[in-house]
């Protein structure tokens, strides 16, 4: 693949596109100061997805400063100006007493922007793509205790509309809401390096990802709680869903140290809630879950394979009390990962593999002219013993001429990206 160099902006400007109004970077960071590779991976602008994989490494500030570089010239929106002034001050200074690796990246994002870090005007926290997400995942974490390797293992399919956020088709200039992830490898001179399949938001949104002690995240869509009591986003003050998995891979070396992460925050959600499956290279794996009025948390340990899906888990002790005549396949999709993965000893790659493919979205055809079909968007295979990645990617479609009710996806091969030593 051609080999991308980020580029930089020197003068303030202002750029359009898609009718709003965006700034630009204003100034260069010193080659001393940051290392930073760009470089397009899976897709192009004919394919349904274009991929980037970026590597940073140097300070927080530089690394946050680089990011706005970034994405300004990848088209995404910069940071997002919010009338709630209270709540961005307040914001400001949560993160700089709870999250301080933050903070400075935040510094860098005002510096490339030109935007003094403290206007109340600005949330500086995020550098968005879109603002609504809501995934509907299938996930297994395997220990090393049932690997063939006895390599501890989270395998993952990320599940999404392939139209914009709303779920409606992208048309004209408008992208599908996952058209531009990346692959984003930092290296911060203090704290933990990591990689992450991020998108949404940049700075701080994390869809899955891995640190380099071994501790890997996933995000997962509740699609059960919105049905029976209603939704509440909110722009609060805290760790949103995306921001919770960015915060422990910079700062959380293993389980023990994630649970006290997660119970210690405040969190909020901006769109919808959500649950996490946490685990580290020891085996450990626990999801954590919100009660339904976010009154109090859950924390289910793992013990062997542990499944996830888009319901929480602490509501049911077994796959016998689902309920029945539900429309959310949340229950199937939980169910096939459940019956794969209980009564084995052992899984090879290839059984890990095969197992989240049970689960992955089948390729029929879309019969709506207004809706985007879901499609399973990337399997993700995190290796925490040697710190790999593998992914494929989802290209596009096309339809099967042997059957009209069917269509034949078209995926990368899995690619692999790996942690430095």
């Amino acid at each position: 693949m051609k080999s991308l160099r980020t580029r930089v902006i020197a003068a303030t400007g202002l750029l359009i596109a898609g009718g709003l109004l965006l700034l630009v970077p204003s100034t260069t960071i010193p080659a001393a100061d940051i290392s930073c590779e760009e470089e397009i991976v899976a897709g192009s602008p004919d394919h349904f997805m274009t991929v980037r994989h970026v590597v940073l490494k140097g300070s927080d500030y530089a690394i946050g400063k680089q990011l706005g570089e970034i994405v300004s010239l990848n088209g995404d929106s910069g940071p997002a100006r919010s009338g709630d002034r209270r709540r961005n001050r307040v914001l400001r200074r949560y993160m700089q007493e709870n999250y301080p690796a933050l903070f400075e990246r935040m510094k860098g994002l005002a510096d490339a922007f030109g935007v003094d870090l403290n206007d109340d005007a600005y949330d500086l926290s995020a550098l968005p793509q879109f603002h609504l997400f809501g995934p509907g995942c299938s996930a297994v974490f395997y220990p090393g205790s049932v690997t063939e390797d006895g390599h501890c293992i989270l395998s993952r399919n990320f599940d999404f509309t392939t139209g914009t956020v709303l779920g409606t088709r992208a048309e004209g200039s408008l992208l599908p809401a996952l058209a531009r992830p990346y692959v984003l490898e930092i290296y911060p001179d203090d704290g933990y390096a990591s990689i992450a399949i991020c998108a949404f938001d940049v700075l701080g949104g994390v869809l899955d990802g891995m640190n380099s002690e071994g501790l890997t995240v996933a995000i997962f869509a509740d699609d059960e709680t919105p049905g029976e009591y209603g939704l509440e986003p909110s722009q609060g003050v805290g760790l949103n869903e995306l921001l919770s998995m960015r915060y422990l891979l910079d700062n959380c070396s293993n389980v023990e140290e994630a649970k006290e992460a997660m119970l210690y925050h405040k969190h909020y959600y901006s769109f919808i809630p959500c649950q996490y499956l946490i685990a580290d290279r020891d085996g450990n794996s626990f999801v954590f879950e919100f009660s339904p009025l976010r009154h109090g948390t859950s924390i289910v340990d793992g013990d062997g394979p542990q499944c996830v899906t888009n319901h929480p888990v602490s509501n049911y002790k077994s796959v016998d009390e689902f309920p029945e005549d539900s429309q959310l396949s949340t229950y199937r999709r939980y169910r096939t990962l459940s019956a794969a993965t209980e009564g084995k000893d052992e899984f090879t790659l290839e059984d890990i593999i095969l197992i989240n493919a049970s689960a992955a979205i089948a390729p029929r055809a879309s019969k709506s002219e207004t809706r985007a079909p879901g499609r399973t968007l990337w399997h993700s295979l995190y290796d925490v013993e040697t710190l790999t990645l593998r992914v494929k990617f989802y290209l596009g479609e096309k339809p099967d001429p042997a059957d009209e009710t069917r269509v034949i996806f078209e995926y990368t091969p899995y690619l692999e990206f790996g942690l430095d030593g």
